[in-house]
C-alpha cells in the first residue's frame, strides 16, 4: 500500500523546498542594485552633513564607482591592519604542513 502523499502536487512540493532552502539561495540581483543605490544616498547624506565614515572624496556620481572605491578603501584599511598585527595567527585545530 502506498503512503500518503505529503504534497498536494509537484508544485507545492517544490515550494516547500524553496522554503526551507530559502537561506542558501543567494540574493537577488535586483535587491542588490537596490540596497547599492541606498547605500550611495546615505554616503552621499553623511558627507554632505560632514559625518562620513569614509572619506568624501570617495563618493562619485554614480552609485557604482562609490561602491569600487569604498571596496578598495575598506581593503587597504584591513590590509595595512593585518601588516600592522604581524603573522596570522593559527586556529585551533589547524595543522600546519602540507596541504593536500
Amino acid at each position: 500500500m502506498p503512503r500518503e502523499r505529503e504534497y498536494e502536487s509537484a508544485a507545492a512540493r517544490q515550494a516547500a523546498y524553496r522554503a526551507r532552502h530559502r537561506a542558501q539561495e543567494p540574493p537577488l540581483q535586483g535587491y542588490l542594485a537596490a540596497l547599492a543605490r541606498t547605500l550611495h544616498g546615505e554616503l552621499e547624506a553623511v558627507v554632505v552633513a560632514r559625518c562620513s565614515p569614509v572619506p568624501a572624496a570617495l563618493i562619485t556620481a554614480r552609485a557604482d564607482e562609490t561602491l569600487r572605491n569604498v571596496i578598495r578603501y575598506l581593503r587597504e584599511v584591513r590590509e595595512r591592519e593585518e601588516a600592522a598585527a604581524g603573522p596570522p595567527l593559527r586556529k585551533v585545530g589547524e595543522k600546519g604542513g602540507k596541504h593536500r
